[in-house]
């Protein structure tokens, strides 16, 4: 569930005031904007919030936000989270990885699939080699 903007403000202790002489705006302006839903906000509120709490206004619209995750596949396109692959062989390989990750509690983004991608399309052999190296057959 999304957490309310005003009580994050408290819980980093910052006052509406704050947020308001940092974005130049008044008090009363600032506490009418953030009665209203998240979606009616300007960037120069979610700016000014997201400054006055040190974070990057992306990551601020994340918390206040509620956006219910949901892995996206298409064996027909080859797509995981809109992310096309290449070949069937590297869908399946990165789908099989992302859906047990997801079991788990991971919500991959698609920069992540994007990277999970680029690894299977384009193995790095030196990676390949340290890995097998490390984890490889113990037995010798």
């Amino acid at each position: 569930m999304a957490k309310n903007i005003i009580n994050i403000l408290r819980t980093n202790h910052i006052t509406v005031a704050f947020v308001a002489q940092e974005s130049g705006l008044d008090v009363a302006q600032v506490n009418k904007v953030l009665q209203r839903p998240v979606a009616t906000w300007s960037i120069q509120i979610l700016n000014a919030l997201a400054d006055a709490l040190g974070e990057r206004p992306g990551e601020l619209l994340e918390q206040i936000q509620d956006f219910p995750f949901q892995l996206q596949t298409d064996d027909g396109q080859l797509t995981i989270q809109h992310v096309q692959f290449q070949t069937l062989s590297s869908y399946q390989q990165v789908r099989f990885a992302v859906e047990s990750n997801v079991l788990e509690g991971w919500e991959p983004t698609a920069k992540e699939v994007r990277m999970l991608r680029e690894a299977a399309e384009n193995p790095d052999d030196e990676m390949a080699s340290e890995i097998e190296r490390l984890f490889g057959d113990r037995d010798e």
